[in-house]
């Protein structure tokens, strides 16, 4: 009986795995709405490329951060970055009025594909 439910948790958690939620560098499927989201209410700051480069950065401080840049992905979780959209961070607005948790979960999806 042992066994069998050993076998069960260690199947559980390599579909947990697997599936991208435990390993935080993973992006969450998206299914592109998080892209659309990003060039709405993204990419003025963010930049296209995710860079940070955006058309509406001059002047602000701290800039955005380049999101291809691979030191800004260390100690970084979702549940941070979520966070960080959804209540905002230095000279970025938090979001939770106008998105919501999905469409954030989606938006953080998207920036994570410009991680290198």
């Amino acid at each position: 009986m042992r066994a069998k439910y050993g076998k069960m948790l260690w199947g559980a958690l390599l579909l947990f795995f697997i599936s991208g939620f435990g390993d935080p560098g993973r992006a969450l499927a998206d299914g592109g709405e998080g892209k659309k989201i990003y060039e709405a209410h993204c990419l003025s700051c963010h930049g296209v490329h995710g860079n940070g480069q955006g058309p509406a950065t001059r002047g602000l401080s701290p800039p955005p951060p380049d999101f291809t840049d691979p030191a800004f992905w260390e100690n970084r979780t979702n549940s941070f970055l979520f966070h960080v959209i959804q209540n905002g961070l230095g000279s970025m607005p938090g979001w939770s009025d106008t998105l919501s948790p999905g469409s954030i979960e989606d938006v953080l999806s998207y920036i994570r594909t410009f991680r290198r």
